[in-house]
């Protein structure tokens, strides 16, 4: 007896392509980004239509491309008039403003938690008097908290509304935090990084203190010189990390890597010292020139510094606390 060939139905390669297409007519913008949450309220349906297409596709392979085809058009019929329904998405992307004052404030903590899209922070003009200037693309909602009197705490955040779910929109291309520090107050940052590139110059600002704690994007920080000493702790995630450290500044660094890779430059003609307490599976590079100053049976581990490094008047402390399996190179 001839085996009959099997048929398999032309549902779901046609329902791959309608979502193609529906993401790329809103890319375009022939249809306005929407949340998933508004076109789940349909789902109903997709039950419907997947019965439809179990009963009959054996037989009839074109059916399921049919009953695809339908869905498809139904999908864009409805977000074509959903504006004039009342159905609109809730993350849509807007830009926002933020700013604070910096009379009679002695002290000052930043706590940034970014998200996807690209972080640029600079300093502000030294006439200005303002703390924080932010300009934020986005197509969440942000969060904007000021507290304290003399000594303050600046918060921004962004968070997702969890009953609207997520766009279908993930270029990004559009997303942006703009901001801008204040010169003349001391300064503290704590940074909690997201998946966007992170572009931090924070020269001209007055630097007491640096916390970092990175995601997947990439990152360059350019560090202030100062008059005072002050400290710097990065945690790397599986981004690039790339820093420029200043001259004629007394800096402690602490490193604790994953598994991207960590780019440290000094200033030319800088006395520091390294110290490595724990190594990991990723190279580490160092500049030639300088002496070990502790023994040990490990290469990796140990101290190393320059021959003006005791008696200079600045001097730079990298401590590596921990490296995972991305590269650290200081040069």
């Amino acid at each position: 007896m001839e085996k009959r060939p099997r048929r398999h139905s032309l549902f779901w390669p046609t329902l791959l392509v309608g979502v193609g297409l529906i993401w790329l007519l809103s890319n375009l913008g022939y249809i306005q980004p929407f949340s998933v949450g508004s076109v789940l309220r349909l789902w109903p349906i997709l039950l419907i239509i997947m019965g439809v297409d179990i009963l009959f596709s054996r037989q009839y392979p074109w059916v399921g491309a049919v009953v695809g085809l339908l869905a498809i058009v139904g999908v864009i019929g409805f977000l074509l008039v959903s504006p004039k329904l009342g159905i609109t998405p809730t993350n849509s992307v807007k830009t926002e403003s933020f700013s604070t004052g910096s009379a009679g404030v002695k002290t000052v903590e930043y706590d940034f938690d970014t998200s996807s899209a690209p972080v640029y922070i600079s300093s502000l003009k030294s006439t200005s008097n303002d703390l924080l200037q932010a300009r934020i693309t986005h197509n969440g909602t942000m969060r904007f908290e000021v507290s304290g009197t003399s000594n303050k705490t600046v918060s921004l955040s962004q968070y997702s509304d969890t009953s609207s779910w997520f766009t279908w929109d993930f270029s990004y291309d559009n997303y942006k935090w703009d901001i801008a520090l204040g010169p003349k107050v001391p300064t503290s940052i704590v940074l909690n990084g997201g998946s966007g590139s992170l572009d931090m110059d924070l020269r001209g600002v007055n630097l007491t203190s640096l916390r970092t704690d990175f995601g997947s994007g990439s990152s360059d920080i350019t560090l202030p010189e100062s008059e005072t000493p002050y400290k710097g702790e990065i945690e790397g995630g599986s981004g690039s990390v790339n820093m420029e450290l200043p001259a004629n500044t007394s800096l402690t660094l602490t490193l604790n890597t994953a598994s991207g890779s960590t780019n440290v430059n000094i200033p030319h003609d800088a006395a520091f010292r390294i110290e490595v307490m724990d190594d990991g599976s990723g190279s580490f590079n160092l500049p030639s020139g300088l002496k070990k100053s502790t023994d040990s049976n490990n290469f990796s581990i140990g101290a190393w510094e320059t021959p003006n490094y005791q008696t200079a008047d600045h001097k730079i402390l990298i401590q590596v606390l921990g490296q995972g399996s991305g590269s650290i190179s200081i040069q």
